[in-house]
């Protein structure tokens, strides 16, 4: 195997020990790494990793040796307490999935150096450089970019870590940091990542969902209301009571609720809620349990109340529970209109 550097992120100091690199900043700011290891002439591999992401000797060997084998660009190795990671990348295609989070955020980043395509010249600030350089390079070619398991069967669940960093229940509009995801967003056609027999209008439900997870509330809205009413589970109807839930607008969030009517994703919210309800430490767990998943199973509009509380109060155990819960149902519902669009 090629020799393969390893930096590491969020130390105390900057050291060289060997083929590692320990820096005393943040993954998010390592452009200048990106940039050195792109215009180098040798070749070999590069891993890009935080602090407390760092896989164990093996499992890193294993996986930068699959993707020499694949003779990928990148590879991305979900940390193991991060499923939501490896549900995001098992399910979608590369070019949507590096748009869903950051994956130097929950995984280690295994670059090929020899492969890398020349650096972008930024004309607006990046925050997280490494999912930029994923998505550009997904974008280009889908084959690219593989998930590296390191040889074993990893577990995935659309329910992220209760330490995971996740969008919050109403968010602002992104700052000029984020304006590069959104100018990739308007270039991203979902529907050449399908084989064209699903239902069209779901390729619109999937930049409403993109946009969505990444707190575009305004543009997600105007791609989920182009299509209200359609397709065979009214997906778009589905990211509209998200975006005017997020918005806040809870009124106008359980209207919208009431025109999905029973969708699919619901089969699956009432275990994953109550799994976030009780791992979470608020004294108010167990009735709110009660109230997202009892006899009617999952109950959108006590989610939509759900969160209007945790807005307004001051619980964070609940609120972080909250988050979780909408970042899962987030991710089963652009899971659900990827299939949809793909005509399974």
């Amino acid at each position: 195997m090629t020799e393969m550097t390893t930096h590491i992120f969020a130390s105390n100091d900057d050291v060289t020990t060997g083929v590692t690199h320990r820096h005393s900043r943040s993954i998010s700011d390592c452009i200048s790494i990106i940039d050195e290891v792109t215009n180098s002439s040798s070749s070999g591999f590069c891993c890009l990793v935080e602090d407390g992401l760092v896989p164990d000797t093996a499992a890193l060997n294993d996986a930068v040796s699959q993707v020499e084998s694949a003779d990928a660009t990148i590879g991305i190795l979900p940390d193991s307490r991060h499923p939501d990671l490896a549900f995001i990348w098992n399910r979608l295609p590369p070019a949507l999935a590096g748009f869903v989070t950051p994956p130097e955020s929950r995984a280690a980043i295994i670059l090929n150096t020899a492969r890398l395509p020349t650096p972008h010249s930024q004309s607006s600030p990046v925050d997280w450089p490494v999912q930029e350089l994923v998505i550009r390079t997904a974008l280009e070619n889908s084959d690219a970019i593989i998930i590296a398991d390191a040889g074993h069967s990893m577990a995935d669940s659309p329910l992220p870590a209760a330490s995971s960093s996740l969008p919050v229940m109403a968010p602002r509009y992104p700052g000029s940091n984020r304006r590069w995801i959104a100018q990739l967003l308007d270039q991203l056609t979902p529907h050449s990542y399908f084989n064209g027999t699903g239902d069209d209008c779901e390729n619109t439900a999937i930049l409403a969902g993109l946009l969505q997870l990444n707190d575009y509330l305004d543009e997600s809205h105007n791609h989920s209301q182009s299509i209200q009413g359609q397709g065979t589970d009214a997906n778009g109807d589905y990211w509209h009571g998200i975006m005017h839930r997020r918005e806040p607008d809870y009124g106008n969030s359980k209207y919208w609720f009431r025109r999905v009517g029973n969708h699919p994703c619901f089969k699956q919210l009432p275990a994953l809620a109550e799994q976030a309800l009780e791992e979470c430490g608020s004294s108010d767990s167990d009735r709110w349990t009660a109230r997202l998943t009892g006899a009617k199973d999952w109950d959108a509009a006590e989610f939509v109340d759900l969160c209007e509380t945790v807005e307004k109060s001051s619980d964070k155990d609940l609120t972080i529970a909250a988050q979780r819960i909408q970042w899962a149902e987030m991710l089963l519902l652009l899971e659900h209109s990827c299939r949809q669009a793909s005509g399974q």
